[in-house]
């Protein structure tokens, strides 16, 4: 199909892998191919509940293995009113589940204490010193977004006499191959959807979040409390947590940010209504609004301060501490652009010096480290290869990694792996700490194993769900798309293909927003809009033929419905 403007491969769907023709006749040709091309989150049969969430329909938290068993001992401390500390991470996910359980524990009348470690003197993880000093607030430990793989430190909290209920999403290690799951011994319990076959457990369950097997927890210790608690209510924390941290936007999370994105338009918590009023957010919040505006946001105290006030926060039920609180987050995330933006363009400076190959690599002294992943991220995104971003300090180097879908970047570094102090990771993203003397080794062998790990070039590539004309969109096929919502990872906002379109009219009427009259083969006029203007003003003219690779919506205006097409990508035919 060619590269577009962008330079992203365009790759149509529906000719790699045509929907099947008992999705064709029950639900049209084009809804089909959509659906067909997200399969992996539906069901064989592509039922109506699974194409439809309802809240009546998320799966019964008996049916998660070990669960019940755990929160049984959990219920105990709880009844006999034990002291319990919850030790949370300071990324979204980690400042969510914190949230949630602290939100819980408050509603049940419990006065839970909460830990979060600092990015920049601790780490990610747990780590004995943290242990030591909760162990006096607390007897029980609830670890959240970390530990399964801890076994030195969570060994350590039961010497202190702490019982320990690990909530975790990440992969276990092969250190697991002497110990029978969920119980590391009888003071640690570990809830990890992780550790079990599809016949045990249902395989929807391994792609929630850590917030998302919080709110099992609490959903199942609230029946066996029998306590008058509306689960929904927790929901808004649920949907932050689990579309900030991208795991797949399947049946179980659809329901739970479905209902979520429901509560959080009602800001019934102040922290959220303060955040929002903070940043001048008006409108309806969608599943992206959470990754573009809410998500940083919680983010940006972890990356550059102190992740507890994100937590303050969504704990908080006085408006006046939720509008400082707010503030404060929203100064962070501004400095944290202002940092992101500062590195990005020092690196392009580097990359100017280099000839580049098949990665970047690029590192130097004063970069935020907090910023080094958002960075790379942005860089990948501009030039199509894998990037590794290091913020260097007294000689040592600690960087994330970004990547493209062709190339699986764990398996490049992991060929590398006897250069870092610390590594880990999945196929798109990781994090690494090395020695600075070892950078330019890092940036030499790293070449040659994303060409050794990598598919066929271009890595880069845009999937298309099938072509059709923008004369075939009305305002209710157009709603039948976004029956789809909340979209996310596994669950991207549909794409579709239209050909042959003349650029009758264009303008630029805002900062990056690009405003085109469209006409097709058939004369008909559409208008159309790219948020691009920056990269593709000086490339078009009046009279050029273009390929446009676009979604269509719905806009309400003063109580009208109106339809819209967003150009994601072109190509001019001629």
């Amino acid at each position: 199909m060619g590269i577009g403007i962008s330079g992203y491969q365009w790759i149509d769907l529906s000719k790699t892998n045509p929907a099947p023709d008992f999705l064709v006749k029950k639900y049209g040709k084009i809804f089909a191919q959509v659906l067909y091309n997200r399969r992996d989150i539906f069901d064989k049969d592509f039922s109506q509940d699974y194409i439809f969430p309802e809240l009546k329909n998320l799966v019964n938290p008996s049916y998660f293995y070990s669960l019940e068993e755990i929160a049984l001992k959990l219920v105990e401390h709880i009844k006999r009113k034990t002291p319990i500390v919850v030790y949370g991470d300071y990324d979204a996910d980690g400042i969510a589940s914190t949230s949630l359980l602290i939100n819980f524990f408050k509603d049940l009348g419990i006065n839970a204490k909460y830990y979060i470690p600092s990015r920049f003197s601790e780490g990610y993880g747990l780590n004995k010193e943290a242990i030591k000093k909760l162990s006096q607030y607390g007897k029980v430990l609830i670890v959240c977004d970390s530990g399964t793989n801890a076994f030195d430190e969570l060994f350590y909290a039961k010497s202190l006499g702490l019982e320990v209920f690990v909530l975790d999403h990440h992969e276990p290690s092969h250190l697991w191959q002497n110990y029978t799951p969920p119980f590391l011994s009888e003071k640690i319990n570990i809830i990890n959807p992780k550790f079990y076959s599809d016949k045990l457990i249902n395989p929807l369950f391994k792609h929630l979040a850590t917030v998302g097997i919080a709110f099992y927890l609490i959903a199942i210790i609230r029946r066996l409390l029998n306590i008058d608690i509306k689960l929904r209510d927790y929901l808004d924390i649920v949907a932050i947590g689990t579309v900030a941290d991208v795991v797949p936007m399947s049946f179980i999370n659809r329901v739970m940010v479905k209902i979520g994105l429901e509560e959080l338009n009602k800001q019934k918590r102040a922290g959220i209504k303060e955040l929002l009023n903070v940043a001048r957010v008006k409108k309806e919040l969608t599943s992206q609004d959470i990754g573009f505006i809410i998500g940083p946001r919680i983010n940006a105290s972890g990356r550059l301060a102190d992740a507890r006030n994100s937590v303050k926060l969504l704990i908080t039920r006085d408006q006046s501490r939720a509008n400082v609180l707010a503030i404060e987050l929203e100064n962070l995330n501004r400095k944290r652009q202002r940092l992101t933006d500062n590195v990005i363009s020092e690196a392009e400076k580097e990359l100017l010096k280099q000839d580049l190959k098949n990665v970047i690599v690029v590192g130097k002294e004063g970069w935020h480290s907090g910023v080094v992943g958002i960075a790379a991220g942005r860089l990948t995104e501009k030039y199509k290869l894998p990037s590794v971003i290091l913020s260097v300090n007294n000689g040592k180097a600690v960087g994330s990694a970004r990547s493209v879908s062709k190339v699986n970047i764990y398996k490049a570094l992991d060929k590398c792996r006897d250069l870092f102090d610390k590594f880990g990771g999945h196929s798109m993203a990781a994090g690494m700490s090395l020695k600075t003397s070892l950078i330019p080794e890092l940036k030499e062998r790293l070449n040659q194993a994303v060409e050794e790990v990598a598919e066929e070039k271009p890595w880069a590539v845009k999937e298309i769900d099938m072509e059709a004309p923008l004369s075939y969109w009305a305002t209710e096929k157009v709603k039948e798309i976004y029956n789809l919502q909340p979209f996310g990872e596994k669950n991207p906002i549909p794409k579709f293909l239209a050909r042959n379109l003349k650029i009758e009219f264009f303008t630029n009427p805002a900062k990056n927003l690009l405003i085109l009259n469209l006409k097709d083969e058939n004369k008909n006029i559409f208008s159309a809009k790219s948020w691009k203007a920056k990269e593709l003003l000086d490339k078009l003219s009046i009279g050029m033929i273009i390929d446009i690779v676009y979604t269509p919506e719905i806009n309400y205006y003063k109580g009208f419905e109106n339809l819209d097409f967003v150009i994601d990508d072109l190509k001019i035919v001629k």
